[in-house]
């Protein structure tokens, strides 16, 4: 049986997701974690690059992915559509690796701003899958969310 999870560098959005693995680093170390994840019988829910924003200008990221609880045994499927997706978000993110907005480097606020600019990318998808836990409380962490 397959399980969602969303991966996530974002520690705001991380606190109102029913079930999620916290990155603590980049949008690229995110990324290689859900392709390890692809890699071991994972499949894609939502696109790596989703927003369309340039990977140096945002600092986080968050990926929804389906997982494979039983990725331990051998003979898993491969989902071959969701490693070419990542794999090339992978090689956007590295050609200007350099170059990334990391959330520690920044001020706080803008920390702020960009955390809540990923959580909103992420809603959607997260409400559908039941993913998302307690919204009531978004306005307190958000302001007005």
């Amino acid at each position: 049986m397959q399980k969602c999870v969303v991966v996530t560098n974002n520690p705001f959005l991380y606190r109102f997701v029913s079930s999620g693995r916290f990155i603590e680093g980049s949008a690229l170390h995110v990324l290689l974690d859900v392709r390890d994840s692809l890699h071991r019988g994972g499949k894609l829910l939502t696109h790596p690059l989703c927003g369309n924003l340039r990977p140096y200008q945002q600092p986080y990221r968050s990926v929804l992915t389906e997982e494979n609880p039983a990725r331990d045994k051998s003979g898993f499927p491969i989902d071959l559509e969701s490693i070419s997706i990542i794999e090339n978000a992978v090689l956007v993110y590295r050609s200007c690796e350099e170059r990334l907005a990391l959330p520690a480097l920044l001020p706080e606020t803008l920390r702020e701003d960009y955390a809540f600019v990923d959580f909103e990318l992420m809603r959607e998808s997260l409400e559908r899958y039941g993913q998302l836990l307690k919204p009531q409380k978004l306005s307190s962490v958000f302001g007005a969310a």
